[in-house]
């Protein structure tokens, strides 16, 4: 979903926050499994793989207890450059995900948000599942067709060499979502790049 955004080079000036509520925990794996080029991974309880396209893999996510359906999308957003023989000092190191500035991700959010009509709500740098993690959560209202407002997710991070983005959204409640997406991040281990 996010990998057909324009990569435009905004002057966005990024905060961290950490006040995403999120559960913490390992919760198990059901017998699902999503497979992709030369890997397989489980998915979290209630995801099922969905359509492929453009490079794009979708999961829909059962509601659970009367909530709402969730979504999910994982795509490939930007091939890393390799990586420079210096070391870049630790400031430096956090204005990039895999050689991408995080202003640019976060800018593509902006971008999605404002042709959907919504907006984005925080952003921060995490550490999941050893994975680092660049994260903004958006939001959009509610619609005149009855659609409820969606809060969605964008996960970025770079793995052998690749910077994914996972992208969920629910119109319901966000703290079971963003677990299993933490999951689904703690497991997400592409085999050498090349799927």
């Amino acid at each position: 979903m996010v990998a057909s955004q324009k990569n435009p080079t905004p002057t966005v000036r990024t905060k961290s926050a950490d006040n995403h509520a999120a559960t913490p925990g390992a919760l198990p794996f059901p017998d699902g499994v999503y497979r992709e080029g030369a890997f397989a991974m489980p998915l979290p309880n209630g995801w099922s793989p969905g359509a492929t396209a453009k490079g794009t893999s979708s999961f829909l996510i059962t509601p659970s207890e009367g909530k709402p359906e969730a979504q999910a999308a994982l795509a490939v957003v930007a091939i890393a450059p390799p990586a420079a023989p210096s070391a870049a000092p630790a400031f430096e190191k956090k204005k990039t995900l895999g050689g991408v500035l995080v202003a640019d991700l976060r800018r593509s959010v902006i971008d999605r948000m404002i042709g959907a009509g919504g907006w984005v709500i925080n952003d921060r740098q995490r550490d999941i599942g050893g994975h680092r993690v660049f994260e903004v959560i958006a939001q959009t209202p509610a619609t005149s067709d009855g659609k409820p407002e969606q809060v969605w997710n964008f996960y970025f991070t770079e793995v052998n060499g690749r910077v994914y983005s996972l992208t969920t959204r629910t119109g319901g409640s966000t703290e079971k979502l963003a677990a299993d997406a933490e999951k689904f991040l703690t497991a997400f281990r592409p085999a050498g790049g090349k799927q």
